[in-house]
């Protein structure tokens, strides 16, 4: 894998608007990862809200969604859409923490804006359409920008052989390897085509909606063939807003035209089942754009699809298609003409549907991949290739009072070599050296608060500018006052160490929830391991820690008692320090009376009295586990438990009280309902039972996410299935 190539796609369409731009996109990217040569960051332009585009983006392993929308400083930007100089700032910040070997970008003023960045545009391929199509439609000073756009490319990619001239002719210096021709593409063609003559008198229209594609033209117009008995289908959402009341008018049309059907948004699949259906696809446009160097994806979806088009007349077509294509049509009259032929006309309609056929058949997905790895593979590998930025570690200052839960975990992250760790150690949730701390925070990249405390509260009032803040909250904070007095612009994210906590803390929190993740506890398999149970452990009851009272000591004990009553043979063992050592529990009445009782309970009973065991604490955990066959948790609450997959990872049976989110983190088969069936599950164990961690805790995935989350400047991208899921939700029903 570590001959991957990295790929960064910074593309200006907004995936959830469903066009040919934004196809584009989506393929663009599927292309690359399915070369199986190289993994995708996907930089989505908006928060991720429709499934038809992104779904399969997320669904694919070698492809990540950034989502850039969620950063700070696009709060008043019109629909929450990143702006392009916010997507060219983005990338370049990606790629100072990735080091990408390619960074694909889209759009005119993203690649004006890698100017400014020349290090990112040298590995930058530009594909540009959004340009004047004639030279002498650019001034000085625009040929001047957009010959060092090419120069200090990496590679530019045209859609079609006229933008390669329009290149050329704008920058005559430019070296002939520099332009590569990337037309669109279309999905693998799919077995044979239904025959035109078989098919039922339909025409589609997919696309976007707007006056130069002729769209309130084709649906006002289509009463004129009534008698046809035909049906005209037209797909898409996106409707073109002016002053002249373009949208009403075109809405209107869209509900009211007899025998026209508005299908609305569909996915690319969905389109081409309609089009496998179809006699002819229309692709007509206004004359005014007669002179374009682009053609459309649609009309080789039409071909792909076994259908005939009705496209204009032009000099880009005649090359694509032959100057015979029976289908041309520029004016009104012409197009009701091939329309009416298309319909009727099996003979005709075949011909132009086979001259489709052939063209779509070299711009297919599969062929795309084949000559994309090719260039995938001319890049330099990785190792010759390692620059400053690959070699610089990211700078991570650690800030709280607790670092027990995050040490095994720090570890590991600096196994992966991209990591440095600054310390910033507190004294208590709200004590710290503030000179300590204001003297590390310029050396971070990154700021990681452990507990959503006072540190969190302060780091979210001293971050510098370019700093990311990230915490992890686990479940205390929510009974402390730190919440409702921090900063919540200044925080990028809030991990939570399982999902019924972040439940329970949003409840108090109120924190975006597209700025939140899950991510478990990180369980280190390297400190706790099967080893050889020693002893009587089959009969050994065992508990680590058991302060404060909601460990709830006495449910073991009740537990124990039920078991002595079996077999004399059984114990319990309770591992940590001793709850009268704790200094704060002795301020608390209640919890000393608690313990009172229990130790004199323990005591004053002839069994309990030698079966009950404390062991002292230690860094000898698992060695105390190799004692233990069965690995309790008791308590009224608890966030996540380390204890129960310390013990899983030890080869222990977990008997789990059904505390609140215990089955939804745990497994509801380790959760037991009362004392009976704690005693059940003890007493009469399932011989077959297979011990392991639930699949979001095993340890490579944690790692994994976490340094995902520390890398990548924006919410936790890992989010972005979720946020599919609930829009795929909402696209079924």
């Amino acid at each position: 894998m570590s001959n991957q190539k990295r790929v960064l796609i910074c593309a200006n369409p907004d995936l959830n608007f469903i066009d040919g731009s934004s196809i584009w996109a989506q393929t663009i990217a599927l292309v690359i990862a399915e070369t199986g040569l190289a993994t995708v960051d996907f930089l989505a332009k908006s928060t991720l809200q429709r499934y038809e585009l992104f779904g399969p983006l997320c669904n694919h392993p070698r492809i990540e969604i950034i989502n850039g929308a969620r950063k700070k400083d696009i709060g008043n930007l019109p629909f929450g859409r990143l702006s392009a100089q916010s997507m060219a700032e983005l990338s370049v910040e990606l790629d100072r923490l990735q080091d990408y070997d390619l960074i694909l970008v889209r759009g005119y003023e993203i690649a004006q804006a890698l100017l400014e960045t020349p290090d990112a545009l040298s590995k930058s391929w530009i594909y540009l359409t959004n340009i004047p199509q004639k030279a002498e439609a650019y001034s000085e000073a625009e040929r001047e920008e957009i010959s060092r756009i090419a120069f200090g490319c990496a590679h530019l990619l045209c859609q079609t052989s006229g933008f390669r001239k329009l290149w050329k002719t704008l920058v005559p210096d430019l070296p002939d390897g520099k332009c590569t021709l990337y037309p669109p593409v279309i999905p693998d063609i799919q077995g044979e085509q239904i025959p035109i003559a078989s098919r039922e008198k339909l025409a589609v229209y997919a696309g976007k909606f707007t006056p130069q594609w002729m769209t309130l033209e084709m649906a006002e117009n289509w009463p004129e063939l009534q008698h046809l008995d035909a049906t005209l289908r037209m797909i898409g959402d996106k409707i073109h807003v002016d002053a002249r009341g373009f949208e009403r008018r075109m809405r209107t049309a869209l509900e009211k035209t007899p025998r026209l059907e508005w299908l609305g948004a569909m996915s690319r699949e969905e389109v081409q089942a309609q089009l496998r259906q179809a006699r002819v696809g229309l692709s007509w446009r206004a004359e005014s754009m007669n002179d374009t160097l682009e053609f459309s994806t649609k009309i080789l979806e039409y071909g792909g699809a076994g259908c005939a088009a009705i496209l204009n007349r032009n000099p880009l077509h005649e090359e694509l298609l032959g100057e015979d294509y029976p289908l041309f049509a520029n004016t009104r009259e012409q197009y009701l003409h091939s329309l009416e032929t298309a319909l009727v006309d099996d003979e005709l309609s075949q011909t132009a549907a086979d001259q489709l056929m052939e063209v779509s058949k070299a711009h297919t997905f599969s062929a795309r991949v084949q000559e994309v790895s090719q260039w995938l593979n001319a890049l330099p590998s990785r190792k010759s290739n390692a620059g400053p930025a690959s070699q610089r570690k990211l700078q991570v200052l650690i800030a709280g009072h607790d670092l027990k839960f995050f040490k095994p975990l720090q570890k590991k992250l600096e196994e992966t070599g991209k990591f440095a760790f600054l310390i910033d150690k507190w004294s208590g949730h709200n004590e710290h050296d503030e000179k300590q701390s204001r003297e590390l925070l310029p050396k971070a990249d990154v700021i990681f608060c452990e507990w959503c405390l006072g540190n969190l509260k302060w780091y979210s009032k001293n971050r510098l500018p370019h700093q990311r803040l990230i915490a992890r909250f686990h479940a205390q904070e929510r009974k402390l006052p730190f919440l409702k007095q921090l900063d919540q612009d200044h925080i990028d994210h809030i991990s939570f160490v399982s999902e019924p906590i972040r439940r329970e803390g949003q409840k108090v929190f109120h924190f975006p929830e597209e700025k939140t993740s899950v991510i478990a506890n990180y369980l280190d398999p390297g400190k706790f391991f099967p080893k050889k149970k020693i002893g009587d452990a089959r009969y050994t009851l065992g508990m680590i820690g058991s302060a404060p009272a909601s460990k709830r000591l006495d449910r073991a004990i009740d537990l124990l008692e039920r078991l002595l009553e079996q077999d004399s043979r059984y114990c319990l063992r309770v591992k940590g320090r001793h709850p009268l050592d704790y200094e704060w529990l002795l301020k608390r009445p209640e919890e000393c009376e608690y313990y009172c009782k229990a130790f004199e309970r323990i005591n004053s009973h002839k069994l309990l009295s030698t079966r009950v065991i404390f062991d002292p604490p230690g860094d000898d955990v698992n060695d105390w586990l190799s004692m233990v066959g069965f690995i309790l948790s008791p308590s009224d609450t608890e966030s996540f438990h380390m204890a129960i997959g310390e013990g899983l990872l030890a080869g222990c049976r977990p008997i789990i009280w059904p505390w609140e989110g215990a089955a939804e983190t745990w497994g509801s088969k380790h959760v037991i309902d009362n004392l009976d069936g704690a005693a059940q599950a003890v007493l009469t164990p399932a011989a077959d039972e297979a011990f392991g961690l639930p699949t979001h805790m095993e340890p490579t995935t944690v790692v994994a996410r976490w340094e995902r989350l520390l890398t990548v400047p924006t919410a936790e991208t890992s989010h972005a299935e979720g946020e599919l899921q609930q829009a795929a939700l909402s696209y079924t029903t």
